[in-house]
């Protein structure tokens, strides 16, 4: 995914020309791509690739012929993951993840980690059947999403926090470390969305169109 390394070269821009107002042509051109901020181009972007997981599983709900329960789940989440992406929702996870911290040998500052986490397994948990009953070359690339998503989202996150307590949110180790996370985050799901439309057939048929969902294994003999 190309936003991330656009916004930084946006941000190297206005440091470059000095662009420090919120007039400038280059300030005016970062804060609408910046992957840090809320509300803008760059936040839309990835609120809408979580959508698009979101519709992909819910038509594999209405057409696949078992785990449409988990389907609906899936689908559930990737919506929830849309309106989180849009609204930053996770950081409301402070007021549960402040309490558990103590409790843990490690410390993450940013404990929202801490609860996301705990929901990221459950999620795993719950799904984990139908991510296996699917095409092997499927099921590969959704395992390889998650797992980058998550590098980004918990691991390198909770890096960018200690970094932010110890150097503040403007120093250059920060940014890099937040643009990374970023960037982890907006392949996994990108690469969730490419997965699961690949499991969908769209034939011509008379009178219009007709999608079938070709995405699980063959049935065992």
């Amino acid at each position: 995914m190309l936003l991330a390394p656009l916004s930084g070269f946006l941000l190297y821009m206005v440091h470059l020309t000095g662009s420090d107002q919120p007039w400038h042509v280059w300030n005016l051109l970062w804060t609408a791509f910046d992957i840090g901020a809320e509300g803008n181009a760059a936040v839309w972007f990835a609120s809408t690739v979580w959508l698009l997981v979101g519709v992909f599983a819910a038509l594999a709900a209405v057409t696949a012929d078992r785990f449409r329960a988990s389907w609906w789940l899936f689908s559930a989440v990737a919506v929830t993951a849309s309106a989180d992406e849009a609204g930053a929702l996770h950081e409301r996870l402070f007021v549960v993840g402040d309490r558990l911290a103590p409790y843990l040998p490690f410390d993450t500052f940013y404990n929202w980690v801490i609860p996301g986490a705990v929901i990221a397994l459950i999620v795993g948990g719950l799904l984990i059947r139908l991510v296996l009953a699917l095409e092997r070359r499927v099921a590969i690339s959704l395992i390889a999403a998650a797992a980058i998503f998550l590098t980004g989202a918990l691991v390198i996150e909770s890096l960018t926090g200690l970094v932010h307590r110890e150097t503040g949110a403007t120093s250059t180790l920060y940014l890099v470390l937040m643009y990374v996370e970023e960037t982890f985050e907006l392949v996994g799901v990108a690469g969730a969305a490419v997965a699961l439309s690949s499991m969908f057939r769209v034939a011509r048929r008379p009178g219009g169109l007709s999608l079938t969902f070709d995405g699980f294994r063959p049935r065992a003999a």
